[in-house]
């Protein structure tokens, strides 16, 4: 119809109708970019305050596990400081249920990792990690991604050092019975339930505990485990520090329970 206006116009000399027809064209081709374009942003927003959200859940998930991860290491680190003092002494006795704990706890027991990436991973695999629009939010993504990456190689060493050292020592020296009736570090139950209750436990501990191999085992265990502790209490500290620029970014958009609705 405006077309057919302006040619009508055109025919006419009618160059002030002509002028005013232009316009109309032109203002109504603008609104309907910038109504498009505001559609696209609010959508745009409500798919970020969707992933904020999302990352914000894995964050605290993950702040809570590798807490946790600290307080089991912690608590290796103070077994085996208890078995080495043991050791070192030739005459010093021990409870059986306190020496098959802290054989469990220090020895057999390998404290894992738990950090949850699932929306991190989702958005970098599809292409979409520039739907988050804080740039400092995504470099500590990324720095993140490759510090787990060093935690899980740490993991896997001392996991290796636990296959060749630990358990050859306690499977031809100790009756690990005793040490798998024992609660998990974290407090799970026993991992076999079928033991039968121990008969008469002797106090008198396995020699293998007195020997240079068990103390040697001890202090391998430790070297990894304290190297593992410093990753893991460095990726710690950037899961807090993501968890502030998560709470800044959703501020700064408004997302709801941000504060700047």
């Amino acid at each position: 119809m405006i077309l057919r206006r302006v040619i009508a116009h055109f025919r006419k000399q009618e160059w002030t109708a002509i002028a005013i027809d232009f316009v109309i064209v032109v203002l109504g081709v603008f609104v309907g970019l910038q109504v498009s374009n505001w559609n696209a942003a609010r959508s745009e927003r409500s798919a970020e305050i969707g992933y904020l959200a999302a990352m914000e859940e894995d964050v605290a998930y993950s702040i809570g596990k590798l807490e946790e991860l600290i307080t089991s290491m912690e608590r290796q680190e103070e077994a085996r400081a208890a078995l080495y003092a043991f050791s070192l002494d030739p005459e010093e006795t021990m409870a059986p249920e306190l020496r098959d704990r802290l054989i469990a706890h220090g020895l057999f027991h390998i404290a894992t990792h738990n950090i949850r990436q699932v929306t991190y991973e989702a958005l970098k695999g599809s292409g979409r990690l520039n739907a988050i629009s804080s740039p400092p939010l995504i470099s500590a993504l990324q720095s993140l991604s490759a510090e787990v990456a060093e935690v899980v190689r740490r993991e896997q060493d001392e996991t290796q050092v636990t296959y060749l050292f630990s358990d050859p020592l306690l499977i031809s020296g100790v009756d690990m019975a005793g040490a798998l009736r024992q609660t998990n570090i974290n407090g799970a139950p026993p991992p076999i339930t079928w033991l039968p209750a121990p008969q008469h436990p002797s106090s008198v501990a396995p020699r293998v505990m007195k020997t240079q191999a068990f103390r040697n085992a001890l202090l391998y265990r430790s070297y990894f485990t304290s190297a593992r502790l410093l990753d893991v209490r460095r990726v710690l500290e950037s899961h807090r520090r993501i968890a502030g620029l998560i709470d800044d970014r959703q501020a700064a958009i408004g997302a709801p329970g941000s504060g700047s609705e």
